[in-house]
């Protein structure tokens, strides 16, 4: 009996003091549920203890060493429970609170479930640009900031996005990109603002991703950027994209500009839409898998003035203007543009082909008429590497290391194109003509070879050559002199 007395009163609360500094000193739940453990073992100890005494009531000193084993129980269980809630609430802060993200995507933070996120991208294109001597151009050979963008994009409760992306090359400043995105689901998105409208194909190929250093003829008829609103989505498995819009109507080749901010110079609009599908998407076929067609096309109304014209003139590669209208001649009622077109990318093999044909009402004094200009252009690409082609552009296998054994990727590319203006804007009198002959050229031809090395994911350089021959636009009903221009580019994007 004295024993066991002085097992209760001298050994246990030992074990217990033991077992209360080594829970102290616990820091995680799983040597809490261990002590736990112990002390339900140790009850039971207890308990037979009890037993082996028979029935006699516990003297003041077991009771009081049983209160304070329940005490230390209760105590344990509630510094675990806390520990629980803290570890609840930093789980809680993880998910909600900001992560900073930082790679090839960009710079930004986000929460973790992706439901605010901020990501700061851009790109830089310097330039150099060489041309011919006998070329009728008063370009020099220049150096030039082609693009200096920075890009600001977020994400909003999930859904809700937004896009603003200035451009400060070339020596001005002016907002490409300033929309605001609804993602309600993948059949059904709205975007608000000014953004590219579903027309043109290369025009809506990333300029980072250009096989060329400049796009093709055919991207003079249609617009740069516009204000509007545009609904889209993804059907059929994703295999039919579709867009429908409606825009201020900016001219052939431009974006809406103002003198004070972006605004319409005119109460006409443009409805545009645009059909594109991949039709062998989930084909058994590999080689018709990259196969998309599609077609698009806009109408609207737009009326200029002598002093505001809302007329567009037309560039070459070299960007030296090779068409525009006359003085006093100015939009003056319906315009349409229909623009079929399609890609392919197998393996390392691309092909692109646009076709646009674009119809305007245009006055000068007493003459009306409705003038077409046709325009098209088909684009090779072969990477010589080996690596996929695509519409976004190159991923080397392996970035330019030397010491490693890599040296980014190689692709080789070459371009036709052509754009001609009817012979309606060239018709009358030098009074009433809609356009002069001597000064703009009827039609313009080209084609054209690049080469492109793509250092890694973010760093590519170009090499080009432009060639670009003119029926017309020179004095007497003579042609104006071929342009030949060598381009370089070195780019920098994230």
């Amino acid at each position: 009996m004295r024993f066991i007395q002085g097992l209760l009163s001298g050994v246990i609360p030992a074990i217990v003091l033991a077992m209360l500094a080594g829970a102290a000193a616990a820091q995680s739940t799983e040597k809490e549920e261990a002590l736990l453990r112990r002390i339900e073992a140790l009850d039971q100890k207890i308990e037979e203890l009890e037993r082996r005494l028979g029935n006699a009531p516990p003297s003041p000193r077991e009771e009081a060493l049983k209160q304070r084993v329940d005490d230390i129980d209760q105590q344990v269980r509630i510094v675990g429970r806390k520990q629980e809630i803290e570890q609840e609430a930093a789980a809680a802060r993880a998910k909600d609170g900001p992560q900073a993200v930082a790679g090839r995507d960009g710079f930004g933070v986000r929460t973790a479930d992706n439901q605010f996120a901020f990501r700061l991208r851009g790109y830089l294109q310097a330039d150099a640009r060489v041309y011919d001597d006998e070329a009728q151009t008063a370009a020099p050979d220049t150096f030039t900031l082609r693009r200096v963008r920075p890009i600001f994009e977020g994400t909003l409760f999930g859904k809700y996005g937004f896009r603003f992306m200035p451009d400060f090359g070339q020596g001005s400043t002016q907002i490409f990109d300033a929309y605001g995105d609804a993602n309600f689901n993948p059949a059904f998105r709205v975007r608000v603002g000014k953004f590219k409208p579903g027309v043109g194909l290369e025009r809506l190929q990333s300029a980072t991703a250009l096989s060329l250093v400049e796009r093709a003829l055919p991207t003079n008829l249609v617009p740069t950027r516009d204000i509007g609103v545009q609904v889209s989505g993804d059907l059929l498995e994703n295999r039919l994209t579709y867009e429908l819009g409606v825009f201020n109507g900016v001219v052939d080749g431009g974006q809406a500009t103002g003198g004070s901010g972006d605004r319409d110079s005119n109460s006409g609009k443009d409805a545009a839409v645009r059909l594109f599908a991949h039709p062998f998407r989930a084909s058994e076929t590999p080689w018709l898998q990259g196969l998309g067609v599609g077609v698009a096309g806009t109408w609207g109304e737009q009326q200029g003035t002598a002093t505001n014209a809302v007329l567009p003139a037309f560039v070459t590669p070299g960007q030296q203007t090779f068409f525009s209208y006359s003085a006093g001649a100015f939009a003056d009622g319906e315009r349409t543009r229909f623009a079929p077109q399609f890609y392919w990318y197998w393996q390392t093999w691309g092909l692109l082909g646009e076709y646009y044909l674009n119809n305007q009402r245009v006055r000068r004094g007493t003459s009306v008429r409705d003038v077409d200009v046709t325009a098209w252009q088909l684009t090779l690409n072969w990477v010589l590497t080996g690596e996929d082609a695509s519409f976004g552009g190159v991923r080397p296998r392996q970035p330019f290391d030397p010491a490693a054994g890599g040296w980014g990727a190689f692709e080789l590319v070459g371009r036709a194109q052509q754009l001609e203006v009817d012979d309606a804007a060239f018709a009358g009198t030098a009074a009433t003509r809609l356009a002069d002959p001597s000064t703009a050229a009827r039609k313009a031809t080209g084609f054209g070879l690049g080469l492109n090395w793509y250092l890694n994911r973010a760093v590519k350089v170009q090499a080009a050559f432009e060639r670009t021959r003119f029926d017309g636009g020179a004095a007497n009903g003579g042609d104006r002199r071929d342009e030949n221009v060598f381009f370089t580019r070195y780019q920098v994007s994230f």
